[in-house]
């Protein structure tokens, strides 16, 4: 009986751990806090941030993360160039964007936006087909190469 009841505690035991270990593998990276091991400093992959594979969602995540200040993310999503050209239009109203079309035109979706206190419109482009590949589960990074900017 104590062989039994020895076995039993231990198949638990391993169980609970194995069951712990595989909720750190299922939650991913982006949960797991940084270990004293870790560079606070080092650089995240922009393969490691999921893009989006519909292109207006693509265009609104760029947006959002503009607005939010964040600089990586930007750069994560745009072309270095389209990356410098928000960062030179930032302002105190770079929060106030709505997205008000988008359309697609000879393999490059065009998403605008027009800015709710300024009124000015913004156009970003991306490649359609590059973006929606459904092989791609991360997504395409620096996919919006066209930006452009009219009061």
């Amino acid at each position: 009986m104590k062989h039994t009841v020895r076995n039993r505690t231990a198949a638990i035991g391993i169980a609970a751990v194995a069951g712990l270990a595989g909720l750190g593998l299922a939650t991913g990276p982006a949960m797991a806090a940084e270990t004293s091991t870790q560079s606070a400093a080092s650089d995240v992959d922009t393969q490691s941030v999921y893009h989006p594979t519909d292109p207006v969602k693509y265009a609104d995540e760029l947006v959002r993360a503009w607005g939010k200040g964040d600089t990586d993310r930007v750069e994560a999503f745009a072309s270095t160039k389209v990356a410098e050209e928000l960062q030179s239009h930032s302002d105190d109203e770079v929060t106030h964007w709505d997205r008000v079309g988008g359309e697609g035109a000879a393999g490059t979706t065009y998403v605008d936006y027009e800015n709710t206190v300024t009124g000015e419109k913004m156009s970003l482009g991306l490649p359609t087909e590059a973006v929606s590949n459904p092989d791609n589960e991360w997504g395409t990074p620096n996919a919006v190469h066209r930006i452009s900017f009219e009061d």
